[in-house]
Parts: structure tokens; C-alpha cells; sequence
């Protein structure tokens, strides 16, 4: 269980985002959201059109015999729909185009090594390093400290419906600027 190193890497390699898919679905059976995100529900690992587009980044952090043990993911979008989100009702700046902070995972015998964070970091110093004027994310209630530290305002929540589930969950929306202070 060690690391080759805490630092995240751009995946450049994009014949590896099936390890990504999977990595997904093994991350989140180890937690409470399993119910959602599960080899049932996704036996092909968890993805969507996001994923493969040019203009979408993915982070890694490998262990020290290759394998991706966490990532995230930034998708550099024009329009809020790109997002496949139900995010309409929120009033976002005109700018374009703009970032869509997702898809953070950790195996579970690596989340104690802060990963998370560097995950975190990496994407933001993308956003303030290329001039992008905004990111929107959302996130669970246990995310929201953790994005408020980087900088991200709470805009409202919003009704999230799990893929393959009908009952809806709350989440938060939230939108850094990272030119502004």
C-alpha cells in the first residue's frame, strides 16, 4: 500500500480511463453510497460523456507498481447542459468557457494519505493557471468543508437523482471564481 508518489499526474494515456471507470465503482463500493455506485448498476465501470471528450482532464495518483489509485476529473465546458446536470435554476457568470469540477475518487486503503486534497489542489491551480474564470461543482454533505476551504461558495442544493435510482437526494451546488478573492 504504498505510493509512487502524492503528487497527481494529467492522465495523458487515454487508453487507461477503463482503470478510471473501474476505480470508480470499486471506490464507492467501500462506502456509504454503494447503493448507488456499484458493479450492478455499472458492470462496465462508472462513466459518461464527459469522460472521453478532448477538452476534459483527468488526474491520477498511482501506487508504485503503476496502478491508479485515485483521480479526478475537470470538464472544460461552454454550456451548462455539457454537464448533464439538473443545474439550470442557478444564475452563473457569462463567461465561457467554464470548468465542471467532478468524478473525485480514493480507494479506500489509500484515503488516509490525503490524496483527496492533492486532487483537490491540482485542479484548482488548473483553473487559476489557464485562465478559466469559473468552476461549478456539487457534492455531498460531507464534501462541502473540504470545498469551501478552496474557496468554493455555497449557491443552494438541488435534487440529484443516483444513476439506475428513482429517489432523489439533496446535494450543494457550488462555484469558485478563482480570480476573485
Amino acid at each position: 500500500m504504498s505510493l509512487y508518489s502524492t503528487v497527481p499526474i494529467i492522465l495523458t494515456d487515454k487508453s487507461r480511463l477503463q482503470e478510471i471507470y473501474d476505480l470508480r465503482v470499486s471506490a464507492y463500493e467501500d462506502s456509504p453510497k454503494s447503493q448507488y455506485v456499484n458493479w450492478r448498476v455499472f458492470p462496465n465501470g462508472w462513466k459518461d460523456d464527459l469522460d472521453e471528450l478532448e477538452n476534459t482532464i483527468h488526474w491520477i495518483v498511482e501506487n508504485e507498481v503503476g496502478k491508479i489509485v485515485a483521480s479526478a476529473r475537470l470538464a472544460i465546458v461552454n454550456n451548462i447542459h455539457e454537464t448533464g446536470e439538473p443545474f439550470d435554476k442557478f444564475v452563473l457568470p457569462q463567461d465561457r468557457p467554464f470548468a465542471y469540477w467532478s468524478r473525485l475518487v480514493v480507494r479506500k486503503d489509500y484515503r488516509k494519505m490525503n490524496l483527496m486534497q492533492a486532487l483537490d489542489r491540482a485542479r484548482k491551480d488548473h483553473i487559476t493557471n489557464n485562465n478559466i474564470p469559473f468552476a461549478i461543482c456539487c457534492a455531498t454533505t460531507e464534501r462541502h468543508g473540504a470545498l469551501q476551504r478552496l474557496g468554493f461558495n455555497y449557491l443552494g442544493d438541488f435534487y440529484y437523482n443516483w444513476p439506475g435510482k428513482s429517489t432523489q437526494n439533496i446535494q450543494g451546488f457550488f462555484m469558485v471564481n478563482p480570480s476573485k478573492k
